[in-house]
């Protein structure tokens, strides 16, 4: 039996194609960058937020001369979003085959995937004690 196997033809990438594939790449490593400056911005916004929310109570406490009503629930969700955005930002263990792009790949993609994860938790626990805070005041 004398089948030959059939012959995939391809062409030349085109500059633009060469152009978006490097750009892909390089994105897929600027994206750790990017979610780590987000979480902290959000670690940051969280403690400004929890400043002015503290400032209004006492604002509005001594406006009313009465005492301060203790509402934790803001601050609650506020600290779990800062604990989230601060475990974005430690470095995570590459466990990976050396030399091995394939494995290099997986760990890269695993902790990118873990990282956005820990960030959107952060983002959702932020806004929800924003929207807490504000039904509350």
């Amino acid at each position: 039996m004398n089948q030959s196997k059939p012959v995939l033809e391809s062409r030349l990438a085109t500059e633009e194609e060469l152009y978006y594939l490097k750009l892909a790449r390089e994105e897929f490593g600027a994206s750790l960058v990017r979610i780590e400056e987000t979480a902290k911005f959000l670690i940051g916004a969280a403690g400004t937020v929890a400043g002015l929310f503290i400032t209004g109570q006492q604002i509005r406490t001594a406006i009313q001369h009465q005492p301060m009503a203790a509402s934790t629930v803001p601050f609650v969700f506020w600290s779990i979003s800062l604990l989230a955005a601060i475990f974005v930002l430690l470095p995570m263990p590459y466990r990976h085959y050396r030399n091995a792009p394939a494995a290099i790949q997986r760990a890269f993609e695993k902790a990118r995937w873990l990282k956005w994860s820990l960030l959107l938790f952060s983002a959702l626990a932020f806004i929800a004690g924003l929207i807490i805070a504000v039904l509350q005041f």
